[in-house]
């Protein structure tokens, strides 16, 4: 996958832990820990999507 895809996905996984429980009763997976863990998936890709990104290269020849 490409960095771009990695953000993405980090953004959505972030947009459902915010969103938190959206019923009364909640969902389950909030009750569970889902948010903790959603949180650290888009940490985790974030990471994955920096590491992705092409460095830079010095144009500087040796000499």
């Amino acid at each position: 996958m490409d960095s771009t895809t990695l953000r993405t996905v980090a953004e959505l996984a972030r947009k459902r832990a915010a969103r938190g429980c959206s019923g009364a009763q909640g969902d389950g997976m909030m009750r569970l820990g889902a948010a903790r863990a959603l949180n650290q998936l888009a940490a985790d890709l974030e990471a994955s999507a920096s590491a992705c990104d092409p460095r830079p290269t010095s144009r500087r020849s040796r000499a």
